[in-house]
């Protein structure tokens, strides 16, 4: 039987999960360096902002474009993970402009705070309020202060989805994710103006399945993987379909592919 459930985990267990493997993220997150590195590409040359809020800073690789973007900006870096928080700490506390809080990032958004900008990479997807933090976001930002998001998208790892349901013929848990018109609609729904948005793919190259399932754990991610990935009659089918059917060229080599929204918004 083939099926797909699609849940959002609990904040305990994100935080959990995340703190587990800050300690290893910076190596795994291949992804997560490119998706960050290329956010940037959506900042116009000319754009200046004295505050600065990140959130789900995670180990800083974010945080780290941001200082070097905006040398006069004060930026505060955010995860509900106090090991993420001290990971990214622990590299940039050097600069007197960072400061560094560990909070629920839908609770904080709500305290009146206000920012030039707020910006985001691969963290949005673990939000449950999703509307309510567009919202919250819009509210948080001065006149004319922006928000500048990287959102992974439905379709995310669809090799690694295909295998299990087609390959395992299991049941995958998956994450709930959204499209990335959900996204920009709620955004504009919360009085936002979208300067620029697009939705790309992320691809990476690993030598097999098993080394893309090793990845996911090591940053973090995989709470809601199916236990019957776990399962060795599961994981044979589901590392051969995956190598069939999505082999890079002629290798044994197979990618991996996240779906992102790039989103660049403007309260006016």
């Amino acid at each position: 039987m083939s099926s797909l459930n699609t849940a959002s985990p609990c904040k305990e267990a994100v935080e959990y999960s995340f703190g587990k493997a800050a300690c290893l993220y910076d190596r795994y997150a291949r992804h997560h360096r490119i998706i960050a590195k290329r956010l940037m590409d959506f900042v116009h040359p000319d754009t200046a902002a004295g505050s600065i809020l990140e959130i789900g800073c995670g180990t800083g690789l974010l945080t780290e474009k941001l200082l070097d973007r905006f040398p006069a900006s004060d930026i505060t870096a955010l995860d509900i993970s106090p090991d993420m928080v001290e990971s990214c700490r622990s590299k940039l506390n050097h600069s007197g402009r960072m400061s560094f809080l560990v909070a629920d990032a839908e609770e904080y958004c709500r305290t009146g705070r206000r920012y030039d900008l707020v910006a985001s990479s691969c963290s949005l997807q673990w939000i449950h309020d999703r509307r309510g933090l567009a919202q919250s976001i819009y509210a948080m930002l001065e006149a004319g202060g922006m928000c500048l998001m990287a959102i992974p998208l439905r379709g995310m790892l669809h090799e690694l989805v295909e295998s299990c349901i087609r390959g395992a013929r299991s049941v995958m848990r998956q994450l709930d994710l959204d499209t990335g018109e959900e996204w920009i609609s709620r955004f504009e729904k919360s009085g936002m103006d979208v300067l620029s948005s697009s939705v790309e793919s992320v691809s990476c190259v690993y030598d097999n399945p098993l080394e893309v399932l090793k990845a996911i754990r090591g940053i973090g991610a995989g709470i809601d993987q199916s236990s019957a990935f776990l399962k060795p009659g599961s994981m044979r089918r589901m590392t051969e379909y995956y190598s069939r059917h999505f082999k890079v060229d002629d290798s044994r080599r197979v990618s991996s592919t996240y779906r992102v929204l790039y989103l660049l918004g403007i309260r006016m």
